[in-house]
């Protein structure tokens, strides 16, 4: 019995007041019509208001405001109120603009609008000025079981919901109610409760709550187990279901698989479009490289991408052949003396086209095939080589759990002017806590603009 209880946070009484104060605007907006015009045309528009109210429902379910666990802040009741009218509003019209429905009165059409924003706003607030202020019938009497702090937090989130219920009495886990099965329930039976809450921690010292939940069980009170578990000081986390087991996730790299899906198709058409595109600047280079000096037109070179995979990165050779051999013979010159990176201005090995192709950026541009395999992205962190990240702490670690990318914080932020590698790591890892599709499409543009000017390239 009640094996699935897919709705059971679903705020049904909210549903149904909230379509009743758009079905009353939607009668204040026809009498007001009617004493301005001096013309009754409720039932020739009552399909105004179906229409409208289920667009407006289905707004707002999607954005969780029927939901009692949402936090009822209240701009984000304003701002989600606005925004469904301002969606219901923009279909109704375009239904009306499709169907050439002419003879539609948009000054029905505007005060129902105007009513319904305010009315369905108001009716919010009441509400939560009266969750606030009175606690009575409909609220369920709850035994919280923990520690005091829990409970203190667990309370305030509560009062920012629609959650309907009533801490009717809080012992802790040393408690002598607790000491056998018959005091327990005894306690229950006593204190009329309808629902036990049991605080669960990950830190250890938790109570063995197993037979506690078959006396609830066997009683028929509804008992919920509050998962306290750790706070990481980067990582967010959230709880989920695979199968019966409760599942709790921290994650310090975005999980969002719709901006992700997102990141995907702009990396692979974005990689196409560019190689088809720049064609003739491949064959001009690589035919300039070629009568320039002896050797590949292609410089292959082993990188380490997402959590230590290595892949092989392709640019233009902008070096003479034997540049890694002369490498340790310049390796007291290196700008980055905490030995990290290794770059140095006006670089011997660096040949005349090679100049030229660095400081326009053009040596990168094979690395649009880096990202038409999935070994990079268009923006991410700067791909290591492997002796770098040989010398890397824990921390570094963190700045390849993500794709790298051809373009990133560092490379809009000053290039080859950072020289301190902890500030490449902050810039990193910057990117990684912010990320989102809008800001590799802001990283793209200003790459284009760093590109333009050379900004920060040698």
């Amino acid at each position: 019995m009640h094996k699935r209880n897919m709705s059971a946070n679903f705020d049904v009484m909210q549903l149904i007041l909230e379509n009743l104060t758009i079905f009353f605007s939607f009668c204040l907006a026809c009498a007001i019509y009617t004493y301005l015009m001096d013309a009754n045309i409720f039932l020739e528009h009552i399909w105004m208001y179906v229409i409208f109210a289920a667009i407006f429902t289905l707004s707002m379910f999607s954005m969780r405001m029927y939901n009692v666990t949402t936090f009822n802040y209240m701009d984000r009741v304003i701002k989600r109120t606005v925004l469904s009218v301002a969606a219901a509003a923009m279909c109704l019209s375009m239904i009306v603009f499709m169907a050439k429905m002419t003879w539609i009165s948009r000054l029905l059409f505007v005060i129902f609008c105007a009513i319904t924003c305010m009315a369905v706003v108001c009716g919010r607030i009441l509400m939560r000025v009266c969750k606030i202020k009175h606690v009575g019938n409909g609220y369920v009497r709850v035994l919280f079981i923990g520690d005091e702090a829990t409970l203190e937090r667990y309370t305030n989130f509560i009062e920012k919901t629609s959650i309907q219920i009533k801490i009717a009495r809080y012992i802790k886990y040393d408690n002598e109610s607790l000491n056998t099965k018959e005091s327990f329930a005894k306690l229950l039976m006593d204190t009329q409760i309808e629902e036990v809450q049991f605080v669960h921690t990950l830190n250890g010292g938790n109570l063995d709550i197993k037979r506690y939940l078959d006396i609830c069980d066997s009683m028929g009170v509804t008992t919920r187990i509050i998962l306290d578990s750790f706070d990481l000081s980067i990582s967010k986390r959230y709880v989920h279901s695979i199968g019966t087991y409760p599942v709790i996730t921290y994650h310090s790299v975005s999980l969002d698989k719709f901006q992700l899906f997102i990141k995907s198709v702009i990396d692979v058409v974005g990689a196409a479009v560019g190689v088809l595109l720049l064609a003739p600047v491949f064959i001009t280079t690589a035919i300039a490289i070629k009568l320039d000096s002896p050797g590949p037109v292609i410089f292959k070179q082993k990188r380490v991408g997402a959590h230590g995979k290595e892949f092989f990165i392709y640019k233009f050779r902008s070096m003479c052949a034997d540049a890694d051999n002369k490498k340790r013979e310049l390796m007291d010159q290196n700008n980055h003396k905490d030995g990290y990176m290794f770059k140095i201005a006006d670089d011997p090995r660096i040949t005349r086209v090679g100049r030229f192709i660095r400081r326009s950026s053009i040596d990168e541009l094979p690395q649009l095939i880096n990202v038409l395999k999935r070994d990079m992205s268009l923006v991410g962190t700067r791909p290591p080589t492997l002796d770098e990240v040989e010398k890397y702490n824990p921390d570094h670690w963190r700045r390849i759990s993500i794709q790298p990318g051809i373009t990133g914080m560092w490379q809009v932020n000053g290039r080859n002017r950072i020289m301190d590698f902890e500030d490449v790591v902050k810039l990193d890892k910057k990117y990684i806590d912010e990320w989102s599709v809008l800001l590799d499409i802001k990283l793209l543009i200003k790459t284009v603009k760093a590109v333009l000017s050379a900004s920060g390239a040698y």
